[in-house]
C-alpha cells in the first residue's frame, strides 16, 4: 500500500509543481494515472481474496478418493450432486437438513472440463501453494 501511494505521489507531484496550479493537460494525466492504480487495486485485492479462499476453505481442497463429478440446484439451497466413491458414481440429494442417497449410476457420467480461466487460475493458486 506505501508502494502505491508513493508512486501516485510521484506522478501527482510534477502536475501541482509550481504554487499549487495545474499545468495545462495535467488533470488528464491525473486521471488516467488515477483510474489504472486503482485497477490495479481492484485487481490485485481479487487475487489476493481467491488465494485466501483457496487456502483457508477445506471444502475446494483436492481429494483422489471423493470427487464431485456433476452438481445441479434445484432450487435456493437444495441440489442434486452425483459423486465419485471408490470408482462408483452415486446421486446423492442435499438439502440444508439433510443430505440424501437416491441412486448408484450404472452408467459413469464424464467429469465436466473446467474453463479456461478457471484452470489457469487454479494452476496459478497451486503453483504457489506448493513453493
Amino acid at each position: 500500500m506505501r508502494a502505491l501511494a508513493s508512486l501516485f505521489a510521484l506522478v501527482a507531484l510534477p502536475v501541482y509543481a509550481q504554487n499549487g496550479a495545474a499545468q495545462p493537460g495535467a488533470g488528464l494525466n491525473l486521471n488516467v494515472m488515477s483510474m489504472l492504480l486503482s485497477l490495479l487495486l481492484v485487481v490485485g485485492t481479487i487475487i489476493a481474496l481467491a488465494y485466501m479462499l483457496k487456502r483457508f476453505n477445506p471444502n475446494m481442497a483436492n481429494n483422489n478418493d471423493f470427487k464431485v463429478i456433476r452438481t445441479l440446484p434445484l432450487g435456493t439451497k437444495e441440489r442434486l450432486l452425483v459423486v465419485e466413491i471408490d470408482n462408483k458414481q452415486h446421486l446423492l440429494g442435499v438439502t440444508p437438513g439433510a443430505i440424501n442417497y437416491l441412486y448408484e449410476l450404472e452408467t459413469p457420467l464424464k467429469e465436466r472440463e473446467m474453463a479456461p480461466l478457471a484452470k489457469q487460475l487454479s494452476h496459478i493458486l497451486n503453483t504457489k501453494k506448493k513453493t
